[in-house]
């Protein structure tokens, strides 16, 4: 009767085979993880830029007027504060404080409009005037991934948006 197991040279090469498929899934699984994280970064980053400038620009045309005595324009570190109709809201001043967008509208506590998981590191506001006495306003916005509550991360991720808006409630 013949002897039934394996070899030891059976052994390696199954062995082999399987650590070359193990490397393998693990490496995907590495890169796929990665990939995952680069994503969430980005879009984390792009939702807080489209959110502050949305708000900028929807209460700047909503607004009655530029109130410049609360204003800084043309510095990275900006602010900017509107003439609301409603004077539960008027002024809404808009500042940039310890890397965090804030938003202060009348009489209410100031809000952050930025998550903690990001750094505004430019918040400029440019005013123009167009002709007939029009108003506009242009904000730009820089911002970057805080890595601070994640140091591990190696990537980092950074964009500056800019858009701007017209007074549409022009006082009369």
């Amino acid at each position: 009767m013949p002897k039934r197991g394996f070899t030891l040279v059976e052994f390696i090469i199954y062995f082999a085979l399987l650590g070359i498929v193990i490397t393998a899934v693990v490496s995907f699984m590495l890169g796929f993880i990665q990939a995952r994280s680069k994503t969430l970064i980005v879009a984390e980053v792009e939702q807080n830029a489209r959110f502050v400038l949305n708000r900028v620009l929807w209460s700047t045309r909503q607004a009655v007027s530029i109130n410049s005595a609360s204003s800084t324009f043309d510095s990275d570190n900006g602010r900017l504060g509107l003439t609301t109709v409603a004077t539960s809201t008027s002024p809404t001043v808009f500042d940039l404080n310890s890397g965090t967008v804030r938003i202060k509208e009348g009489t209410s506590a100031i809000a952050p409009l930025t998550t903690p998981e990001v750094t505004v590191t430019k918040l400029r506001f440019t005013r123009d005037s167009l002709s007939a006495g029009v108003e506009t306003v242009t904000a730009v916005i820089g911002l970057k991934y805080n890595t601070t509550n994640s140091p591990d991360l190696t990537f980092n991720y950074a964009t500056t948006a800019t858009s701007t808006a017209v007074i549409r409630h022009q006082s009369p």
